[in-house]
């Protein structure tokens, strides 16, 4: 690491967000985009940014915001641009322009607010201008109200596989979007993502590839990074660096996401990880993902309860049921699980023992007699808050194989588990059209 990244990092540790007085732009930035803060970026995403960062009291700019996916990563740019005091642009989707930081649609700004009087009236008032800070969390929240994957998909460029490093995206355009939080020696990639719809909760960190493959026709998806300024207008297939190869080693893996996430770790490896530490690794990236379906389930639940309760419809919206059903979500649920199964082909797997074994091998031999409490004690899936009740990771899997996992958020919490005794049937016209 150079000496000048190594003194961005230590400045980053400086207080990040002081109050200042308005300026025309959100930020007056300082500095270009040099190789050295180029690479300072990832970096920064490794060691200086952690999942909580939304929810530590401390920063005032961004404690309590209300984020997806493609917000989150924008958000992280943002940050460490006004961190270096850099330029921020990206491809302005209302109009085809570029959108900075010298936007100035808060220069001079004041909060309209009301107070309730002695005698019960209410007065409004001018509250004080934004400060920078102020400005910087209005940002945040603006780019996030404009942007989607799919602009993401308009400011990145695809990279090869053994050049992927923290910062980088995994993108599925009008879906979802993680970012890499790290790489170890073995090639096994933690990655960061928030979820819709928006809402203010700490990032998913899940210690593993996504269970997903590039496939998009228009190569928009996969692994890619920030394009540098200049090349914003151009394609990004322009960008130096830029490279197809993701989507030819899918088309020779036949899409098969497990394949490619082994493809990739291989490029990424500089050691090779033992097969009982990938089966470890796995099996904590399965609960992971187990439980955060849990929240997401919950929060549909929730949803649609206070939809019945407030407005007396039953049926969301097309837009409603976009953001809180999880037919993606199982689906890479489900390749998870197959990953996690592939492993007990290994030649090694008869001759190594290791922690997790036991588990794994019950949750897919059907004549495994190990009770659902012995793997609840490896992983147990708090599906049910409100009845305390868990689920083993064996019961989900079943669930899977029986087609009884149910994407729906019309459908109650028994169905979306897997657990009703009868099956779902949709009645909603968001549903049967999805």
């Amino acid at each position: 690491m150079t000496r000048f990244v190594k003194r961005l990092l230590v400045s980053s540790c400086i207080a990040l967000f002081a109050a200042s007085n308005a300026n025309a732009a959100v930020w007056t930035a300082e500095n270009e985009w040099t190789p050295a803060f180029e690479e300072g970026f990832p970096e920064w995403v490794r060691s200086g940014f952690e999942k909580d960062a939304f929810h530590k009291p401390e920063d005032k700019a961004l404690f309590g915001l209300a984020l997806d996916c493609s917000d989150a990563i924008y958000a992280m740019r943002i940050i460490y641009a006004y961190k270096n005091k850099l330029p921020f642009k990206i491809n302005d989707p209302r109009n085809g322009r570029i959108l900075t930081n010298d936007f100035e649609k808060w220069d001079g700004f004041r909060e309209k607010r009301r107070h309730e009087n002695d005698d019960g009236t209410w007065s409004t008032y001018e509250g004080p201008e934004y400060t920078e800070l102020d400005k910087l969390r209005a940002f945040i929240n603006f780019i996030g109200d404009i942007t989607s994957t799919i602009n993401l998909a308009q400011d990145t460029y695809p990279v090869a596989l053994e050049d992927v490093q923290p910062g980088d995206m995994f993108l599925l355009p009008r879906n979802h979007a993680y970012i890499v939080k790290d790489i170890d020696p073995s090639g096994a990639m933690t990655t960061l993502s928030h979820s819709s719809p928006r809402a203010w909760r700490i990032m998913a960190e899940i210690n593993d590839f996504p269970a997903e493959v590039p496939e998009d026709k228009r190569m928009r998806d996969g692994y890619r990074r920030f394009k540098p300024h200049k090349y914003l207008k151009k394609n990004a297939l322009s960008v130096p660096g830029a490279s197809t190869e993701q989507w030819e080693i899918s088309k020779s893996l036949g899409g098969d996401r497990e394949a490619f996430k082994l493809a990739t770790q291989t490029a990424l490896a500089s050691i090779k990880e033992p097969l009982g530490a990938k089966a470890e690794r796995l099996f904590a990236s399965l609960c992971d993902y187990t439980t955060q379906r849990v929240d997401i389930v919950n929060e549909s639940l929730s949803f649609l309860g206070n939809m019945q309760n407030n407005s007396g419809r039953q049926c969301m919206t097309f837009g409603e049921y976009a953001q809180h059903s999880t037919p993606g979500r199982d689906k890479k649920l489900t390749g998870q699980f197959k990953l996690l199964r592939s492993l007990m082909k290994d030649p090694e797997w008869n001759a190594e023992y290791f922690g997790v074994k036991p588990a794994i091998e019950a949750i897919f031999d059907p004549a495994n007699n190990v009770s659902e409490q012995e793997i609840g004690s490896f992983c147990a899936v708090p599906f049910d808050i409100r009845g305390g009740r868990q689920m083993s990771l064996r019961e989900i899997w079943r669930a899977i194989e029986g087609g009884r996992l149910v994407s729906d958020p019309h459908a109650p919490l028994d169905n979306r588990w897997g657990l009703a005794q009868s099956q779902w049937h949709p009645q909603c016209e968001s549903a049967n059209r999805s």
